[in-house]
């Protein structure tokens, strides 16, 4: 399967810590005769997104700290889609403006530029934890025996938070998204009181934040876009097709993507719908000089899709971080401390 040669191929790259250039695009002359869709979708690579900063209620060095890093951290998820961000004046105007238009339903577009989407954060939990343990013994699994263990200070600071994506001008939500994000510190010592700066608990709340981010694919594959299938070829390399999107909306090797069809057909009711289905999958080209051009790009495939293929199928991006959840490498990552004591709220 070419999913297993994609992870195969992951695993081999993160042990060698190479990078491996893939195919050249097949020639003109080996291009495939495609049917055409029986409705052909329009992609959405130019997807534009304003994008609020989060709500914390309160004015703290702290707080501000954690907000810039979500918003930072949201931004570059974002922009990973190839979606247009919408100014952040512009935003800071509208913000108003959308709000009340969340509430009634009902949002006017007129005067402003129309965005497709809104993003509203709220940060329901933001706090700092310190613990201190003093020398004790414990067992060591690695030397197979009982060893003592030094008196230290543990941190951990965590951050939650809400994001709702709301499509306009219609103000549906679309999704709520649930981000959670941690990190901790230790040290040795035998001082109880655990001194640390104010800076560094800034920084790690700071970094739980980017975290809960990073670590959540959900919104980057609610706006991943789609493309159209053009063209197929194939060749000695194997079968790929071309898709009208490529460097002009972010694409990059090695992005991996989903195929769907769509089909007009007659319901119960006797009117005509539009059926789609995902029927494979596939992969850009690792190869970004003759793969990906300014607004084309290549994605290889299994041969035996290749009689499923039709011109105008949509190819949708999906996206999945290392440290996210469902990711193989996802051990590899940061892990939550479950060690809690007294805690400080901001």
């Amino acid at each position: 399967m070419l999913k297993k040669s994609f992870i195969t191929l992951a695993i081999l790259t993160a042990i060698t810590g190479c990078n491996s250039t893939g195919p050249n695009v097949c020639s003109a002359s080996s291009r495939v005769e495609l049917p055409d869709s029986s409705h052909m979708v329009k992609g959405t690579a130019s997807t534009k997104v304003v994008i609020f900063e989060p709500d914390l209620k309160v004015d703290t060095s702290t707080a501000k700290s954690i907000t810039a890093s979500f918003d930072q951290s949201l931004r570059k998820q974002i922009n990973k889609t190839g979606s247009q961000i919408v100014d952040r004046s512009l935003a800071k105007k509208l913000k108003p403006e959308l709000e009340i238009a969340e509430a009634s339903g009902r949002y006017s577009s007129e005067g402003v530029p129309i965005a497709d989407f809104a993003i509203f954060t709220d940060i329901g939990v933001a706090h700092f934890s310190r613990e201190f343990k003093g020398a004790h013994v414990a067992y060591d699994p690695i030397q197979d025996k009982r060893v003592r263990v030094a008196p230290a200070c543990h941190f951990e600071a965590k951050i939650e938070a809400s994001t709702r994506a709301v499509s306009l001008p219609d103000m549906l939500t679309l999704d709520q998204i649930e981000f959670a994000g941690d990190t901790t510190y230790s040290y040795d010592t035998s001082n109880s009181r655990c001194p640390i700066s104010q800076d560094q608990i800034n920084s790690m709340i700071a970094n739980a934040a980017k975290y809960s981010v990073t670590r959540n694919d959900d919104l980057k594959n609610l706006l991943a876009p789609r493309a159209s299938i053009v063209e197929m070829r194939q060749c000695d390399v194997g079968t790929m097709v071309r898709i009208d999107m490529g460097s002009n909306q972010g694409v990059e090797p090695e992005w991996e993507v989903d195929f769907i069809s769509h089909e007009k057909v007659t319901n119960y009711a006797g009117e005509i719908e539009v059926e789609t289905r995902g029927y494979g999958e596939g992969e850009v080209i690792n190869n970004a000089e003759h793969g990906i051009k300014p607004n084309h790009s290549w994605v290889m495939i299994d041969s035996d899709m290749a009689g499923l293929v039709k011109r105008g199928d949509t190819v949708k991006v999906k996206f999945e971080d290392t440290c996210n959840s469902m990711s193989i490498f996802a051990s590899l990552c940061h892990k939550t401390s479950e060690s809690l004591s007294e805690t400080f709220s901001f």
